[in-house]
């Protein structure tokens, strides 16, 4: 539990996909092309963000990818943040929406900014490392990692799933 192989990773991407669709969420299944591993799971959202700049709240538009880790072999999550007026959102902005509470010494090591696996491009990103540790830590294994994944990383940054998420016996 915790080590994934890529076959796994996309057949269990595939199996929250499914989830998604009965439960009406927007969760997709992004491929760039048809090699190894170039596939995501890709979904959408707004958030309201008191910046201190407007007293209303900005709102904040979230594209978040669930990549597969090649060099950790486990679920890793990438995301960027964009203004209402289209800007992204720079690294000491994200720390505040995300993690307003963590020290800034330990942001580096837990939220940073990485090329995209897929897209190659800058991405905001949880630090794998210690991934398969948490996945671990399960007393009884889950049946779909990617979701225990982004059930237990999600909230972090604001990504929450809906509580049917876990009520789907088939792969939990």
């Amino acid at each position: 539990m915790g080590d994934l192989s890529w076959k796994d990773f996309l057949s269990q991407a595939k199996q929250f996909l499914e989830i998604s669709q009965k439960l009406g969420d927007n969760w997709v299944l992004a491929q760039k092309d048809s090699n190894e591993p170039n596939v995501y799971l890709k979904c959408s959202q707004k958030i309201r963000w008191q910046s201190g700049k407007n007293n209303a709240g900005e709102l904040v538009s979230v594209e978040y990818h669930v990549v597969f880790s090649v060099s950790y072999q486990v679920p890793m999550l990438f995301f960027q943040a964009h203004r209402s007026d289209g800007s992204l959102l720079d690294v000491e902005a994200t720390w505040k929406l995300f993690m307003p509470e963590s020290k800034a010494s330990d942001l580096h090591q837990i939220l940073t900014q990485m090329d995209h696996p897929v897209l190659f491009r800058p991405f905001m990103a949880l630090h794998p490392c210690r991934t398969a540790e948490v996945l671990k830590q399960f007393g009884k294994p889950s049946g779909n990692q990617v979701l225990s994944f982004i059930s237990l990383y999600g909230p972090h940054v604001q990504l929450h799933l809906q509580n049917a998420y876990g009520l789907s016996q088939e792969y939990t």
